[in-house]
């Protein structure tokens, strides 16, 4: 079983990121990405325990916000462009927007279960997690606003 906070820590100082872990036990990782033309990207992804969350066991829970849901988006262009995924998958969360105020937003999310993913592939599902989210961000609602 790896430990998250060593894992994180030791990747984020690695990297360079930006590492914050809340009161809660929610870290906030805020990965960079170098684009083709040079310029940078930038993704937060949260990640946390969820004891129990897959029948029984702990997972490890990562998300990276897409942006504010709303009814004009192309549902099955969003659908078809969510299949490049190997470990994560892209669903619709209750939230809260900058203002504070109840909101529904599209994430990018994973949950491994805790005791059967190595270092290796935990940072993989992270970083796949933060590309998938950064990349469905920049399509539907155009960059690192949301």
């Amino acid at each position: 079983m790896i430990d998250l906070k060593k894992v994180l820590t030791d990747y984020a100082n690695s990297k360079k990121y930006k590492l914050k872990e809340m009161d809660n036990g929610i870290f906030s990782l805020d990965i960079s990405m170098k684009l083709s033309d040079g310029s940078m990207r930038y993704q937060y992804v949260w990640i946390w325990v969820i004891p129990g969350r897959a029948k029984g066991q702990d997972c490890i829970y990562l998300n990276s916000r897409v942006g504010t849901f709303n009814p004009t988006i192309n549902l099955y262009r969003l659908m078809k462009d969510s299949g490049a995924g190997v470990y994560s998958s892209v669903t619709i969360v209750n939230d809260k927007d900058k203002q504070g105020n109840p909101c529904e937003s599209i994430v990018v999310h994973a949950s491994p279960i805790q005791n059967m993913v190595t270092k290796e592939e935990f940072l993989y599902i992270l970083w796949e997690v933060a590309e998938r989210a950064d990349i469905l961000e920049e399509r539907y609602f155009g960059g690192d606003d949301n």
